[in-house]
């Protein structure tokens, strides 16, 4: 009997060790040190104390496995600067505000915040933020409509309503990505514009060497 108990145990602990690394294993980080966003921000009606901002900047300080260390800094309407240093823990559910999720998200998948909860995704759509076409994933908590860059888990973009006030925070500039030219990423656009200008030159000495030799 104790034997068999004995082993009962055993097997448990080994299922719970492989669901765990499972679960970790599913916690995507998709931010590196240095990377950076800042918002615009506006508001209507009377949000909380320190929540009237109209800017707001988000820095990642470092990262080591499915930590975060981030710096969080806002200006208020009266002008007063907030700086606010934050360890996120996606494994233990630490995202503070929903400011960084895990990336890579998809339609169906969801995430665990220990304030809010499980937070299902419910749709994945290109949307242009910060001057670029990006594939964002968004979904409602807390009173607020999420949009977060796919590959990233960054937010982009958030509408909080209730009958108290509104606050609608849109990403304008960013080092997680360069804006678009002409709908290209810059690397891109100047190949294609090096080659079309390398093209021009071509053809005009093949020009120039047809009317010499007549």
């Amino acid at each position: 009997m104790n034997m068999k108990l004995g082993l009962t145990l055993s097997l448990l602990l080994v299922l719970a060790s492989v669901f765990s690394t499972a679960v970790l294993a599913d916690v995507s980080v998709g931010v590196k040190q240095g990377d950076w966003i800042e918002y615009n921000v506006t508001f209507t009606g009377h949000p909380p104390v320190e929540h009237d901002a109209v800017w707001a900047r988000m820095e990642v300080e470092g990262v080591e496995a499915t930590r975060v260390n981030a710096t969080f800094i806002s200006r208020l309407l009266n002008g007063t600067m907030l700086d606010v240093v934050e360890d996120l823990d996606f494994e233990a559910g630490r995202l503070i505000d929903l400011f960084i999720i895990p990336a890579g998200l998809n339609v169906g998948d969801s995430f665990y915040d220990n304030a809010v909860g499980q937070v299902a995704i419910d749709g994945v759509e290109v949307r242009t933020y910060a001057g670029a076409a990006r594939m964002v994933v968004h979904a409602a908590a807390v009173d607020t409509q999420w949009y977060w860059d796919r590959s990233t888990g960054v937010v982009v973009e958030a509408r909080t309503s209730n009958s108290v006030y509104t606050l609608d925070t849109l990403a304008y500039s960013t080092g997680l990505w360069s804006p678009q030219i002409l709908g290209l990423d810059p690397t891109v656009f100047y190949a294609l514009a090096i080659m079309l200008a390398v093209g021009v030159i071509v053809t005009a000495l093949v020009l120039v060497v047809r009317r010499k030799r007549r």
